[in-house]
Formats: C-alpha cells, sequence, structure tokens
C-alpha cells in the first residue's frame, strides 16, 4: 500500500484508530482490548473490509449491542448488507455481508453459521468467553476451527486480562496463539497453577506477569484512555435497541395525538394532562424494555474495571437495577432525603465495592460530584436536552483527569430517534460554549416542542399519521423526514470549533500502515542445544509471530528458545549466545 493510499484510509479516524488499524491488519487473528470508548468495533469493521472487501463476515456480540454493530458498519460502509440473527435465522449461504448474533443465541444457529465460508469473525466483548471450560467458549472454538479456509480472528475487549491470565487462555485459543495449546502448561507458567489441599488444580493466580506481555507483543494490543491523548474529553455513544412491537407502536402513536392540536381534549388543562399522563405511562413501560440491555451494557462496563453512572427518568427502571445489581450499587431518586444524599454520593465515590450509581435525572442528576465514574449511560431519555447535560457533567467536572463515555439507550424504530437528532445537534453546540455561558431560550426547549414545530413546518397532517390507516412504518418515514430536515437546517448553526477536523493523524502512523501492509518480516534464527552442541532447533519468525521446532513448543506453544527471541525482538537488543540470525 502507497503512502497515499494509506492516508485515504486513515481519513476521518482517531490517531490511536489508525494505529489499531496497522496492529489489525498487520496479523490474521488478533486481540484487541483498548478501554471502553477507544472505538474498536470501527477499528475492526475497517480491518476486515480492507483485509478481504468480498465477505462474508460474522460478529458474535452481547444482546444490546447487536444493532449498535448494524448501525456502526452503515456508517462505515454504507453499501454493505447486514443481517442480524434472532429472531430471525441466519441468510442462507452464499449472503456476502455481514451476520451479527449474540452469544446467547450462538449454540442453536452453530451447524447453519458452518455453511458459510467466514472471511472474518469479530469476537465483541470477547470476556464473555474467558472460561474456557463453558459451552459458550466451546461452540466459537469449533466455529473458528471449523470454517472452511482461514478467517481472521478478532477477539475485541477492554478487560485488563493480565489482572487474571487464565481469563486470557480461551482468547489465545481463538487466535491460534501458541500458549493457547495446553492449559496446563500455560496456568502453571503464567497463574500460578498447582494443587490444593484437596488435590484440585487451581490457576487462579498470576505469574510471570511481565513475560507474558512479551510474549502476547504483536498479538495484543491495549491502551488506556490515559495514554491516548487524542480524545475529546467527552464521547457520546448512541446504542440503538429493539422494542416489542406493541410497546414501540404504543409511543408512536401516543406522541403524536398529544402533539395534534386538532384534537379537542388538548386545548382544555384537563385534555393536556390525561394526554401526558398517558404518554408519561407509555414512556416508562418504554424504559422497563430498555433496562434489559442497560443491564448487560453495565455488566460489561463493570467487568471492565469501571464505574457506572446510570439514569432514569423513573423510580421504578431504578429500582429495577437496583436489585440485579445489590450490593455492588447505589440509589439516589426524589425520594431519598436530602441530608442522607452525599453519604450515598460519598459511598460510590469511595468505596471500591460499589461500582453502579442508579441516579433519577432530576434527582441525581443535579448537584453532586460522581468524577469517580468515567461512563455515563442513559436508560431512557428525558426529551429535556439540557436536564442530561447536566446530569452528564456529575462525571465530567472538575477532578476528573479522563475523557468522559457517555451512552444513550435508542429505542429504534420510535420517536426517540428524532430525540437522538435534537441531542446531537443541541450537545455539540453546548460543547463549544465555554464555563456555562447563556445558551439562549430555545437551548432549553422540550424536544416536544421541536417536534411539534418540524411537523407542522413541514405540512404533516396530524389526524393521518395518529389514524388506524397510518402503518408504524410510514409514520417512522414521516418522523425520519423530519429529523434529516431539523439536521440539515441546523447545521449551519454549529459553530467552527464545533465542527473542528479530527487531530491530525502523524505521517509515522500513516508510514506505519503502509508498511504493514506490504507483508510482515521473516527472519530465521539457527540455537544450539544448551545440553548437547550437535542438537540445532530453528526458530522462525514472522511478524509477530515465533515458531521453534523443539519438542517443547511443539506440545506446549512455549520454550525458553522461542522466549528469549521474541523478548529479543520486543526489547530490540542482540541475540544472546547460541543464537544465530540466519
Amino acid at each position: 500500500m502507497s503512502l497515499a493510499q494509506a492516508r485515504q484510509v486513515s481519513e476521518g479516524l482517531y490517531p490511536h484508530q489508525v494505529e489499531g488499524l496497522a496492529f489489525l491488519l498487520g496479523r490474521k487473528r488478533s486481540i484487541l482490548a483498548d478501554d471502553m470508548g477507544l472505538g474498536k468495533t470501527r477499528q475492526s469493521i475497517l480491518a476486515f473490509s480492507h483485509a478481504d472487501s468480498g465477505g462474508p463476515y460474522l460478529v458474535l456480540c452481547p444482546a444490546s449491542v447487536k444493532l449498535n454493530w448494524q448501525r456502526e458498519i452503515a456508517m462505515v460502509l454504507p453499501e454493505a448488507k447486514t443481517h442480524i440473527v434472532g429472531p430471525a435465522p441466519p441468510p442462507a449461504p452464499g449472503f456476502d455481508g455481514w451476520v451479527i448474533l449474540n452469544y446467547d443465541i450462538l449454540g442453536k444457529h452453530l451447524e447453519a453459521l458452518l455453511t458459510h465460508n467466514w472471511v472474518g469473525i469479530a469476537f465483541d466483548e470477547a470476556h464473555y468467553l474467558k472460561n474456557h471450560r463453558s459451552q459458550r467458549s466451546r461452540f466459537a472454538r469449533t466455529l473458528v476451527d471449523r470454517t472452511a479456509g482461514d478467517p481472521v480472528v478478532h477477539a475485541l475487549t477492554g478487560t485488563p486480562l493480565t489482572n487474571r491470565p487464565r481469563d486470557l487462555f480461551p482468547l489465545l485459543q481463538l487466535v491460534d496463539h501458541p500458549l493457547g495449546r495446553s492449559f496446563m502448561s500455560f496456568s502453571q507458567r503464567y497463574c500460578d497453577g498447582g494443587r490444593n489441599d484437596y488435590g484440585h488444580w487451581v490457576a487462579d493466580g498470576a505469574s510471570n506477569v511481565d513475560e507474558l506481555s512479551v510474549q502476547l507483543h504483536g498479538t495484543m494490543l491495549r491502551r488506556h484512555k490515559d495514554d491516548v491523548l487524542d480524545l475529546p474529553p467527552k464521547v457520546r455513544t448512541w446504542i440503538d435497541v429493539e422494542l416489542p412491537e406493541r410497546t414501540r407502536d404504543a409511543l408512536n402513536r401516543d406522541v403524536m395525538q398529544f402533539l395534534d392540536p386538532s384534537i379537542e381534549p388538548q386545548r382544555t388543562e384537563r385534555g393536556f394532562r390525561k394526554g401526558m399522563g398517558r404518554l408519561m405511562s407509555t414512556r416508562k413501560t418504554v424504559g422497563l424494555a430498555k433496562s434489559r440491555y442497560t443491564k448487560e451494557y453495565v455488566e460489561g462496563a463493570i467487568e471492565q474495571g469501571e464505574k457506572v453512572l446510570v439514569f432514569s427518568g423513573f423510580p421504578n427502571v431504578l429500582q429495577r437495577l437496583e436489585k440485579y445489581f445489590g450490593a455492588a450499587s447505589v440509589l439516589l431518586t426524589g425520594e431519598v432525603p436530602v441530608p442522607q444524599r452525599q453519604g450515598i454520593v460519598d459511598r460510590f465515590q469511595n468505596d471500591e465495592s460499589v461500582r453502579v450509581y442508579l441516579g433519577q435525572i432530576h434527582a441525581g442528576g443535579t448537584g453532586v460530584n460522581l468524577t469517580a465514574a468515567r461512563q455515563v449511560v442513559f436508560n431512557d431519555l428525558d426529551w429535556t436536552p439540557a436536564n442530561h447535560w447536566q446530569a452528564e457533567d456529575r462525571a465530567y467536572r472538575i477532578g476528573q483527569t479522563g475523557s468522559v463515555n457517555v451512552t444513550y439507550m435508542i429505542a429504534r424504530g420510535t420517536v426517540e430517534e428524532f430525540v437522538r437528532g435534537v441531542f446531537d445537534r443541541k450537545s455539540r453546540i453546548v460543547d463549544d460554549v465555554v464555563e456555562g455561558r447563556s445558551l439562549g431560550g430555545s437551548m432549553d426547549a422540550d424536544v416536544m416542542d421541536e417536534l411539534r414545530q418540524i411537523l407542522q413546518a413541514l405540512d404533516t397532517d396530524f389526524a393521518r399519521l395518529r389514524s388506524q390507516d397510518t402503518s408504524p412504518e410510514q409514520m417512522m418515514t414521516s418522523l425520519r423526514a423530519a429529523t434529516t430536515r431539523y439536521l440539515q437546517d441546523a447545521a449551519g448553526n454549529l459553530s467552527q470549533q464545533a465542527q473542528r477536523a479530527l487531530v491530525p493523524i502523524s505521517e509515522a502512523a500513516i508510514q506505519a500502515l503502509a508498511d504493514v501492509l506490504s507483508g510482515p518480516d521473516q527472519t530465521t534464527v539457527r540455537v544450539t542445544s544448551s545440553r548437547d552442541p550437535k542438537i540445532r532447533y530453528t526458530v522462525d519468525v514472522l511478524g509477530a509471530d515465533v515458531t521453534c521446532d523443539c519438542k517443547g513448543f511443539t506440545y506446549r506453544g512455549a520454550c525458553t528458545h522461542a522466549r528469549t527471541v521474541k523478548e529479543a525482538i520486543v526489547e530490540k537488543r542482540p541475540f544472546p549466545a547460541g543464537y544465530e540470525k540466519v
């Protein structure tokens, strides 16, 4: 690849993502272990598409992020076909797009998936496979091993794996690392493995961790947020979630009926309260339906060592989450007496066992300092954007030393898609205001007011939209048209700073991307046996992969010869005596 081509590939990426793309393209199988919020999904999509643009590709992930993968693929590759499995079955062989399914149903569809010749397989949130004896892990290995050809494999996870090396072993198996050949050998050397007083094998510890890091060089790439200098201080992510059809349609119709000025009851105070009550009841149902996705997402963040703020407008949603997370969570709603609130905040800030703060957007999202968290999740939308910004800034404020990742759960196929458009536009304007200068009345407006004005400006017939003859698809077509028009009209209101380009990418990063696509370096090293000078072993180095033809490496995937060569390469020092480069 030429420098010009590499520069074109890098367009629109952050510098650390260019480095990650070069890493993924540098080998067939790899582990990308970046922190949450650093864009692992986009790096994987780009790497797959540049390694082989033909497809098909398979993505395995938690159910809560299936729609997010579909949306991210559409943003990166607008012409790509996507197919989500569940409840729909996998497509027939010959499908050349992206197939996305969740880990929970992998076993059910395994045989159908094996009929495809996958060019690439991504395991997102790969720490879901951390038990190498679990059925889920066995299904994943079967999928990789039995897929025809030699698929590219990406294991994506934000978990700091070296804290408990045994969790890394199933990922090493998936990416065909030599250390994944024997769990007994791996656990003895890197997990402080041994038998306990009852004769059972225990491998929950850690040993030779520095050596393990060297051996993973070129196979696993991990960047912490604190080490990535090109991130903005706040990153917003929108995760699409699927609601039951009945719930989705009820929300859309209640919104349209509430907005319709032609309905006589709407013109009276009593009618207004009745309509508002019905809409709030439906929104509460939507919040409860989305909470299962929020729970799964927060679990993943906790697994990765994060503390998380979770906001909702409805106490019953927060109570359901509190019941699930138990002692690892604290709850602050409007029912909590004011004198008790600081104690709840202090527990979250200072107690390492408390990982989740559950706050009602109004009561728990103002006037408190929650900088122990860098993950903020909104289960449902308040529809007054300013209330969300107040809640976001519980984490993003003085005392916060890193970038904050804010995640919104959006109900796909509902009016929340319009709400997202309003939030996205207004939030970029707010981010451009220095230290809270006045935003003007329009910035505090309710989303419903804006939606009413826009639909009227488009001459939308409210009666038709809410009629029984209008399908949910037709209703959403009108809402999407309103959103598109709104964003196009509002584009000119963004300041130059809000429209600023990404951090420039260095020529060195672009050169590294070009170099890695030119093919890996190959080296052969001859090693003289320390026991018998007549015996010589061959150590082959291909890029980051080091293999040896001795028996130890053949059976265990590791030997002194391979470890020594890898250490010398990583530390950029000469080979020791007895090691001769051919």
